[in-house]
């Protein structure tokens, strides 16, 4: 076969990232490494992931290159597997992944970042909230403390009384982070009614899918879990928006890049990084249970 256009910029430090990236459209179409069609690749992926973490007493990617957005991307791969699968020997080493990101949490602002204890930001705690939300429903014991002070790093970057989000600090607040950060409290809690949930996912509404698939991958999946009028009338647009970019010919057919290369991260992750998020956000449909089915494990979650 050829190589395909738009590798990620940063592989081999990455590469654990990469993995996980690679692995999780898989198991949002049900598959696993104990049954389907991609067993086999997936076996290998999965079997990758917890042979790193266990040679590193769960961290899970390179201190020389990667950082802990590494971890959170490992963490939810494994507890979607472990919990798709039921498959014992996963429970220990996803566990030890999540217990690296509950003691990485910086312990005065309660956020993430790059490395262990550093200050939050915004895109890193949505990564590791995701981590660890999916490890809770696979019946992975969370720390509800961690979850408290995650919330509290949202207080922090939070402005217009919760609806918008910036990245350090309150500051500068952008649709993509507000996407993450009101996808964070819909994990925590927030019901669709919360003042702050409707004005902030209005504004979203407002601006529609676009070329950043980092903020559709957020912002889909709150539409998603608001349902009613909003989800349909941002499933009509998000959805031929993708399916038109799709490549259809050569060794790139099926994958996506063009149209997407200048979103958040789509240069560091190409190809690979673009096809991952444009099969999750298409998948959505079916990958997650809509929030407001499961407002009591919400609530063992943040308590």
């Amino acid at each position: 076969m050829g190589q395909c256009s738009h590798g990620s910029s940063d592989a081999k430090a990455e590469r654990a990232a990469a993995t996980a990236l690679a692995l999780l459209p898989y198991l949002g179409r049900g598959e696993t490494h104990l049954k389907g069609s991609y067993r086999r690749q997936i076996q290998g992926g999965i079997g990758y992931l917890v042979t790193l973490a266990a040679a590193n007493n769960g961290r899970a990617y390179n201190p020389e290159g990667g950082t802990l957005y590494t971890q959170g991307l490992v963490g939810i791969a494994l507890s979607e597997c472990y919990a798709m699968s039921r498959d014992p020997s996963l429970k220990a080493p996803t566990q030890a992944v999540l217990n690296y990101i509950m003691a990485s949490q910086d312990s005065a602002g309660g956020g993430w970042r790059y490395h262990p204890g550093q200050a939050g930001d915004t895109s890193a705690v949505g990564w590791q909230v995701m981590a660890l939300k999916s490890g809770f429903m696979a019946g992975i014991p969370i720390n509800p403390l961690t979850v408290s002070k995650a919330g509290e790093f949202l207080d922090f970057v939070q402005s217009e009384n919760g609806a918008r989000y910036g990245y350090l600090d309150k500051s500068s607040p952008s649709d993509a982070r507000s996407a993450v950060g009101l996808l964070c409290r819909m994990y925590m809690g927030w019901k669709k009614d919360h003042p702050a949930m409707q004005a902030g996912v209005k504004l979203l509404a407002e601006r529609g899918p676009t070329n950043d698939l980092y903020y559709d991958y957020y912002a889909t999946q709150i539409m998603h879990h608001m349902g009613g009028d909003l989800w349909t009338a941002w499933n009509d647009k998000m959805k031929p928006l993708l399916l038109s970019k799709q490549a259809s010919e050569g060794d790139e057919g099926g994958s996506w890049f063009d149209g997407f290369g200048t979103g958040h991260a789509s240069d560091v992750g190409g190809r690979l990084y673009c096809t991952s998020m444009a099969t999750m956000i298409l998948e959505v449909y079916y990958r997650h249970l809509p929030m407001y089915q499961t407002e009591g494990l919400e609530r063992e979650f943040r308590e």
